[in-house]
């Protein structure tokens, strides 16, 4: 692991930072920042200050996963060096900051540096760390307090062109780059951020796919046979679905007469299942290309790279076990989605252009040629394409306005109400494409999802959820707008996620979405670790008697293959593997549904269903895919899926 880290670390010492560098979803407040307000009227740090002593003093605060060490070499008076000698911060989320923070405290002289956009936890940690160790090397605060001068823009407009240009570097945007590049088209991306990644780095990891071979390794129960064919008996609502469910009458027949046993999958019912689960609300026909393809993508990103867990699972809100758990080996789960199509992308001399905020979409003749927009520094630039622009920006979950604006749905979408995104979730290329025409769809069908913090990627197997009477009050595999309902009806609006280690161990392998060993951010307040069920009843502070009962019961409906009153069909093992653990889950808002319209081939269409030529999008920008609400899993198969696809189109 110590030595990914240092290979992840050495890319981005060369400047092409892959990390999200995003706020991990929270509910309490970060560390407090470095306090970086001078004097009124500072003075300039003398060159030798005589309390100030030479040597090596160390310093330590506390980062998102645990605490954050840094060594200040000192000398004559100056600060002359700054390394992190040790952390706990998750490996491609928070690298820019540990890449960037050290040499502009040497640079400037000061921890008064701006933090790294987006990377609240390390940056702060790193800046309170290095205080410490320089107030002990005699400096006072004042002296290393002082405001840099920020560089002016330059008045020279930056200019470059490629043949695709992709905005965004999250992972649609990056499969878009990826696949553009090795269809021999050159390739600029444009990235707001400091760091690629996007949402995408901080994914739980889910990707869903029919999936044959792991698929036959599981028995299909009763219970999951009757949900099929639930679907079945619902009223066609189109010519697509009613051949979707003939397909899959078709399949049973075959699989009935063979005896066969396993769970049985297909591309069609993933479709069936996305398609009623967004309540019919979704393009049929991009549901199609979604499920068709997404088997052919988790291969392709599989070839380049990504890792994943053995065996297959249902990740929250996925109604069906076909979602593939990607490995930490990348540094977090997310990394999987990432940093596979990086390789290709330098491999390919494609160009990574950080801090580069896109503004507007250039067009002429009713063409998309290309971009302008600014830097960090302010200076204006302007990217021509000379096939066509990717829109990859994501989705607006962190735009509280936008998403209150919109929201005909929940309660409350309010500032109180977090969210599971980085800070770049703001819809910037749903409103750039807007202002040139682009139709905007499905815009009020916001997700919410009940997520623990510390987060523990929240697979369904054989986790149940029970709220502070010990009782379970929803089905776990059920639609995550029902499972968010059911959750704001509980008293405080939040529950408890139960598990075992067969979870934690076998399945998870000790870490968690962000590659954190869960036992080590274990804490009793809201994460807690037991040996038996009895302790853990005591840590949560809910009866003891009441949590075993519905241990006990649940295991019945996994004994039964069904049963549940609540209306579970997943059941994989017993929840009886000590240790156990539980987290607490409130709700927050994930997911944005919808974005700017799309065809099969990616393009973007007008408000007269028209083609944009020269546009096309992928990712959570997009809408139609998904309809009222998205299954758990469909996100990366989403973005991996249309990213190829737009990938290609814009490269022909």
């Amino acid at each position: 692991m110590k030595r990914l880290f240092a290979m992840l670390l050495s890319l981005a010492l060369l400047a092409v930072l892959f990390s999200g560098c995003a706020s991990q979803s929270v509910t309490e407040e970060p560390p407090a920042a470095a306090e970086t307000t001078p004097a009124e009227t500072p003075a300039e740090p003398s060159e030798t200050v005589s309390s100030v002593q030479d040597g090596t003093y160390t310093g330590t605060a506390k980062g998102y996963g645990g605490e954050v060490t840094v060594s200040v070499t000192v000398s004559n008076s100056r600060i002359a060096a700054v390394e992190v000698l040790s952390h706990s911060e998750t490996a491609g989320i928070s690298d820019a900051a540990f890449a960037t923070l050290p040499n502009a405290i040497v640079e400037y002289q000061s921890i008064a540096v701006d933090t790294v956009a987006g990377c609240t936890f390390a940056s702060t940690a790193i800046l309170e760390a290095a205080k410490e160790a320089l107030l002990s090397a005699g400096f006072t605060e004042a002296e290393i307090s002082i405001v840099p001068e920020k560089a002016a823009a330059s008045s020279e407009k930056i200019t470059k062109t490629a043949d695709v240009v992709v905005v965004g570097a999250g992972g649609a945007g990056m499969t878009a780059a990826a696949t553009a590049a090795q269809n021999g088209a050159s390739v600029i991306i444009l990235e707001k951020m400091p760091s690629i990644g996007g949402n995408t780095i901080v994914a739980g990891s889910g990707f869903n796919a029919a999936d044959p071979e792991r698929q036959k390794q599981l028995t299909m129960t009763e219970a999951q046979r009757t949900l099929i064919q639930s679907y079945l008996d619902l009223e066609p609502q189109n010519e697509l679905m009613a051949q979707w469910q003939k397909n899959i009458r078709k399949d049973l027949e075959a699989y009935d007469a063979a005896g066969s046993t396993y769970l049985y999958d297909s591309a069609d019912l993933h479709k069936l299942m996305t398609y009623s689960g967004g309540d019919y609300l979704a393009k049929a026909e991009l549901v199609d290309t979604l499920c068709d393809n997404a088997y052919a993508s988790y291969q392709w990103l599989t070839e380049l790279g990504a890792t994943w867990e053995e065996g297959i699972a249902a990740g929250l809100g996925a109604v069906w076990p076909r979602s593939h758990t990607a490995t930490s080996a990348f540094g977090s789960s997310g990394g999987n989605f990432i940093i596979p199509q990086k390789q290709v992308v330098d491999a390919h001399n494609g160009e990574i252009l950080l801090s580069y905020t896109a503004k507007e979409l250039i067009v002429q003749d009713g063409r998309v040629i290309g971009v302008s927009g600014v830097t960090a520094d302010g200076t204006e630039f302007e990217i021509t394409a000379n096939n066509g622009v990717v829109l990859a920006t994501g989705g607006f979950a962190a735009n509280v306005e936008l998403r209150q604006r919109v929201n005909t749905i929940w309660p409350d979408l309010g500032k109180n109400v977090p969210t599971t995104n980085p800070s770049s979730s703001t819809g910037d290329g749903i409103l750039m494409a807007e202002a040139i025409g682009a139709n905007l769809v499905g815009m009020e069908y916001i997700q919410l999802i009940a997520i623990g913090q510390p987060d523990i990627t929240p697979l369904i197997d054989n986790t149940i959820s029970v709220n502070q009477d010990g009782l379970r009050f929803v089905r776990e595999d059920g639609r995550r707008d029902e499972i968010c309902f059911a959750t704001l009806e509980q008293p405080g609006q939040y529950f408890y996620y139960i598990y075992d280690a067969h979870m934690i161990v076998d399945i998870l392998g000790g870490k968690n979405t962000h590659g954190l060993i869960i036992d080590d951010i274990v804490d009793d307040k809201t994460l807690f670790k037991a040996d038996t069920l009895e302790e853990l009843a005591e840590k949560m502070n809910i009866p003891a008697d009441t949590l075993l009962n519905t241990v006990n019961e649940f295991n019945s409906y996994v004994e039964a293959g069904g049963g549940d009153p609540l209306g579970r069909s997943t059941f994989s093992q017993k929840l009886e593997k000590g240790p156990f653990y539980s987290v607490q889950a409130r709700v927050r808002v994930h997911y944005t549904m919808g974005g700017v319209e799309i065809d099969e081939e990616a393009r973007v269409l007008d408000t007269n269903s028209d083609v944009i030529e020269g546009l096309y999008a992928a990712g959570e920008v997009t809408g139609g895919i998904h309809g009222s609400n998205r299954l758990g899993g469909n996100a990366i198969a989403d973005i991996i899926t249309f990213g190829r696809i737009a990938g290609n189109s814009v490269s022909k």
